[in-house]
């Protein structure tokens, strides 16, 4: 644990904690912020510190009169060991979005005065020169503190942005006017066909989608979520994570993990089975569980995430009215790294690889999300 210096107005600084478990009256802070995302909440924290490889929770606090008006919680990780081991501080963990934490009814300039704290205060946590410190903000939050971090400096910003259904009016509102023809004709002929689309808390479901996910993230090249840290989202207290399931037969041919706080629900990890694309269309039946269930809990918005670039995934989803907002991705890296990057990027400079014939999809619908079917 260490103290940062004492504040301008004498209270107290930023309180930094290496805990498994968030400091008392965090999630009270998640609730006061007004504007917060589901991996605000301790539970996301404490399920990655717990299951991800190496990782280890961080969480800055600020306190006045013994109450928690400011956070910042982040996990770290390593990959290699010895002197060349890269590390890393992630605020934004697994391709969600997060960022500091300060209370909504404080006058807004200490409002600002905290966050800024908190943002130098967690850079000077990078580690070392192999070392990055990263965090993203989505839509909200990027409006509220993406022009305080463009201030301080140090930063490199790297546009991300999401994706985002409008769940207004409800299902049927949805179907009417935001879903479109081809969109609605699949997932009617889907259902018909006999895929059975559910909203599930039982990790028994999640077991049977996991090894689809695996296959998929092989196919990428990409290292899977683990299972355990799925499983552990999935059984958030609060009730607050869901597991769209599409089955065909009883198989599992489709799944997204969503997380839900306040009006949000973030469609988070998700993949669906290419050999049934163009039969039983799971990934149109995924967004529309997503969508369905999302309007049961009260959401107003459905966030099916970023894009990466592929003009294909970002049409699939303006096929269900999603429409783009801003989020940013900001990154520290330290010198060794960057130079590090620098030569890799000379030394891949060529012809691009690895293109289209690393699509899970290989061309037909998909649904990549955090773990997607790109």
């Amino acid at each position: 644990m260490i103290t940062a210096t004492a504040s301008a107005d004498g209270e107290p600084g930023i309180r930094l904690d290496r805990a498994a478990t968030a400091p008392s009256g965090w999630d009270e802070l998640v609730a006061a912020d007004g504007s917060s995302d589901y991996p605000h909440a301790a539970h996301w924290t404490e399920c990655a510190a717990r299951a991800l490889p190496g990782a280890a929770a961080l969480w800055l606090t600020a306190r006045r009169d013994g109450r928690l008006v400011a956070g910042l919680a982040a996990v770290q990780q390593s990959a290699g060991r010895g002197p060349l081991a890269r590390r890393r501080v992630d605020c934004s963990v697994e391709g969600t979005s997060a960022g500091p934490l300060v209370a909504a009814d404080l006058p807004p300039l200490e409002q600002e005065s905290l966050a800024r704290d908190l943002l130098r205060t967690y850079r000077s946590l990078r580690p070392g020169p192999l070392g990055a410190a990263t965090l993203a903000l989505g839509p909200d939050r990027e409006q509220r503190f993406g022009p305080l971090l463009a201030g301080l400096g140090g930063w490199t910003r790297h546009a991300s942005p999401t994706a985002v259904i409008d769940l207004a009016g409800g299902p049927g509102a949805v179907e009417k006017d935001r879903l479109t023809m081809t969109k609605r004709n699949e997932r009617n002929r889907g259902l018909r066909r006999g895929a059975v689309v559910t909203a599930s808390r039982e990790v028994a479901d999640l077991n049977a989608y996991y090894p689809l996910y695996a296959a998929a993230a092989a196919h990428w090249g990409v290292r899977p979520t683990p299972l355990a840290f799925l499983a552990a989202l999935l059984d958030d207290p609060r009730g607050r994570v869901f597991f769209t399931c599409v089955r065909v037969e009883g198989r599992v041919v489709g799944g997204h993990l969503n997380l839900h706080l306040g009006d949000r629900v973030f469609a988070w990890n998700g993949v669906s089975d290419p050999t049934c694309a163009r039969t039983h269309f799971p990934a149109t039946l995924c967004f529309w569980g997503d969508i369905v269930e999302a309007c049961r809990r009260g959401a107003r918005w459905l966030d099916v995430g970023a894009s990466g670039g592929h003009a294909s995934l970002e049409g699939f989803k303006k096929y269900f009215g999603a429409e783009l907002q801003e989020r940013g991705y900001y990154v520290d890296e330290g010198p060794a790294l960057r130079l590090a990057r620098t030569m890799a990027g000379r030394a891949g400079s060529g012809p691009a690889k690895g293109g289209s014939e690393r699509r899970w999809h290989d061309g037909r619908t998909g649904t990549p999300l955090k773990g997607g079917d790109a």
